[in-house]
């Protein structure tokens, strides 16, 4: 099994298409088909089932997709960790992101960052909010962006800021506009994560009462997906409100009156290592850039890194 083929299958997966995947990795697609071939071969279940539309991830091809980014996460770490001792950097901090980068300012946090301790290597991983507690336990990170109150007493943290959420419906699903009931918005397809993303069990405490769940017809493993099939109107979700206002104000979705909800976005690390050097230097430039104000836009050094 070689990287290149891990990198193919996950290029497929996310471009569903195997002509666009071949554009994107600058092959020929014969070549490509062989690459997958070769490595259905080896793990001995199948990746991909071709259709009419393109090509759909298999039920297998779903479970090891998971494996494959952590692979090639690992050997991503393990280069840049190379580069930064040839460099004479002398400290890594690994910080596990839950959610876009922009969002979570993350490319001036990176340049402040660097400007204030050049030493030190920031290695930036995709991290979902539930797996930031063992993520952390097992080292795989030393600070975590995660959604939700924090339940671990093992975990230290502070909330970074009070995040709004609601109930997106594609106008497909309400050509009338009508003012839907719970029962009726359950109905609808619904694009799920897993039960245990926090703004679900947001959404399950706020409508506890009620007797039908949501019609879960899509699964999908983080927010990205979530927002790209909500947009293509393919089922109705829950999401940030600054996403959902942006499709909203497209003409591509209206946003469920009785689903607003909000949810804290937090900062965690183990407890005990809150005064290690990279992980406090970290900390306070997190927590600096949240204190300034978000009218200049994201790429914008003035008034965030030279402060």
């Amino acid at each position: 099994m070689e990287l290149y083929q891990l990198k193919s299958f996950l290029t497929i997966a996310h471009e569903k298409n195997l002509t666009r995947a071949a554009e994107t990795l600058h092959l020929s697609q014969s070549a490509l088909s062989s690459q997958i071939k070769l490595l259905e071969e080896e793990l001995g279940v199948p990746l991909f089932s071709r259709t009419s539309r393109g090509m759909a991830i298999t039920d297998q091809g779903r479970i090891l997709m998971t494996h494959a980014q952590d692979v090639l996460e690992a050997t991503s770490q393990l280069q840049q960790r190379a580069e930064a001792m040839s460099r004479g950097i002398t400290a890594t901090i690994s910080i596990g992101l839950n959610t876009d980068p922009g969002f979570l300012r993350i490319s001036a946090t990176n340049q402040r960052l660097n400007l204030l301790h050049k030493d030190t290597n920031i290695i930036f991983h995709l991290c979902q909010s539930a797996d930031t507690p063992q993520k952390l336990r097992h080292g795989q990170i030393d600070l975590g962006f995660f959604y939700g109150e924090n339940q671990n007493t093992d975990i230290d943290s502070f909330i970074i800021k009070q995040v709004r959420t609601c109930v997106v419906i594609p106008n497909k699903f309400n050509q009338e506009g009508k003012d839907l009931d719970w029962q009726e918005v359950a109905e609808l397809p619904w694009i799920w994560v897993d039960n245990n993303f926090p703004f679900f069990k947001l959404l399950q405490d706020k409508i506890q009462d009620y007797r039908t769940l949501p019609n879960q017809s899509v699964t999908a493993v983080d927010e990205q997906i979530v927002r790209e099939l909500v947009a293509a109107g393919q089922g109705v979700a829950i999401m940030r409100d600054d996403e959902a206002r942006a499709l909203a104000e497209n003409g591509q979705v209206s946003i469920w009156s009785n689903g607003w909800g909000e949810i804290p976005l937090c900062l965690g690390w183990m407890a005990g290592r809150g005064e290690e050097k990279s992980i406090k230097d970290a900390r306070e430039v997190i927590e600096y850039m949240w204190r300034k104000p978000t009218t200049l836009t994201d790429g914008s050094l003035t008034d965030k890194c030279w402060a």
